[in-house]
């Protein structure tokens, strides 16, 4: 999934915990800019209230209607 594409788009991911997170993906960071392995996407699950998730922790990713 190309989750860069999916920046503003309402969201309901689960993780590989079994964590489940719904809200907007407001950013997509490149790992390798921050020297890490993998990228990660930043999801607004609340007014403000922010959260990253790294992409190899996603189970599940669900575009929700609006």
């Amino acid at each position: 999934m190309d989750y860069h594409d999916l920046i503003g788009e309402r969201v309901k991911i689960v993780d590989k915990d079994g964590d489940i997170f719904i809200g907007s993906i407001i950013s997509y960071e490149v790992g390798i800019m921050e020297d890490l392995d993998y990228d990660s996407i930043g999801v607004q699950i609340g007014e403000d209230h922010y959260i990253g998730i790294p992409i190899p922790d996603i189970v599940s990713c669900e575009i929700l209607e609006v």
